[in-house]
């Protein structure tokens, strides 16, 4: 596991529920798709973010893809408090289905403040561009706006 000061990601919501998540883990990049069909993937990683930021010890989501997907598990540091291990593991089986033969796709620890600026970003640059209609047009109701608002709280407090 790393220690990730070298982390980023960009989380792009494409038309006709799907969206795209690309990790940057110092070196290595990786391509995470989601299918907006069986949950809401925006919504549940700005809750965990919400969540951690108000001293949750560990969140859990998944972004489904079709078929497989990711886990998300983040667990906060029992020593030090600020920081937090996040693990993101690939499945391949379909939504309904049990969830088996995970593989760790990354796995590092970084401080809460600094996933949850990027996260807070990511989500705001999202929200900003739902304002223009032409990119709004084919992503109505894709945006959690109040679980945003709840995030954003912890930003201009």
């Amino acid at each position: 596991m790393h220690d990730e000061d070298n982390f980023d990601l960009l989380y792009v919501l494409l038309p006709h529920g799907w969206s795209t998540c690309i990790l940057y883990l110092g070196d290595r990049i990786h391509e995470l798709y989601i299918s907006h069909v069986f949950g809401d993937p925006i919504g549940d990683f700005i809750e965990a973010t919400t969540a951690l930021l108000k001293g949750a010890s560990a969140v859990e989501f998944i972004w489904w893809d079709e078929p497989g997907g990711n886990r998300w598990q983040i667990t906060r540091n029992p020593e030090q408090h600020h920081k937090v291990t996040v693990t993101v593991t690939e499945f391949s089986s379909s939504c309904g289905e049990l969830i088996t033969q995970e593989k760790t796709l990354a796995e590092f620890e970084i401080k809460i403040s600094h996933f949850s600026t990027i996260v807070y970003f990511q989500m705001k640059k999202t929200a900003a561009l739902l304002g223009e209609k032409s990119f709004e047009k084919n992503r109505s109701g894709e945006f959690p706006y109040a679980a945003f608002r709840q995030l954003e709280f912890f930003f201009n407090a």
